[in-house]
């Protein structure tokens, strides 16, 4: 699967208040009409228990150059520490998770269902709100193992 191609994505939602990220590119667009989409997060990550008693989550589409934001969200930082220090960021109206100011656009969603499959959890999330940001721009994406660009 390393090989398979996907858009990276910075997963927000809130801890006790604080925003709080995860760089993931497991997320799926599952239904137009209601808007619904999927994130798969792995179930002995600490944002697996965060989104779990939030109920809500924000996918932030990042753009090509945001790679830096990526890394600095899938790093395993303490709790404690800032991950969102020199970010660009304001709640959403809807959830009051973190968008990102500089991604391609954020989707807002409340989670409608979960489900256990494995070590992942499938958040299944209505979309409340759609965000556009620097949708012009060239996305971020994973392939083998790496991060590359789309060309545009």
């Amino acid at each position: 699967m390393r090989h398979l191609p996907t858009g990276v994505v910075a997963l927000t939602t809130r801890c006790q208040g604080r925003p709080h990220a995860m760089t993931m590119n497991a997320v799926l667009s599952v239904s137009t009409d209601p808007p619904t989409l999927l994130v798969s997060v792995g179930t002995r990550t600490r944002t697996h228990e965060i989104l779990d008693r939030n109920g809500s989550y924000t996918v932030n589409v990042l753009a090509r150059d945001q790679r830096e934001q990526a890394e600095r969200f899938a790093e395993s930082a303490p709790m404690e520490a800032d991950q969102f220090a020199g970010v660009r960021w304001r709640p959403t109206p809807a959830t009051g998770n973190p968008l990102l100011l500089d991604s391609l656009v954020a989707i807002d969603c409340r989670v409608r269902r979960r489900i256990r499959l494995g070590d992942h959890t499938l958040f299944v999330g209505d979309v409340v709100d759609v965000v556009p940001g620097r949708v012009a721009e060239p996305p971020l994406i994973f392939t083998g193992g790496r991060y590359a660009t789309a060309g545009r």
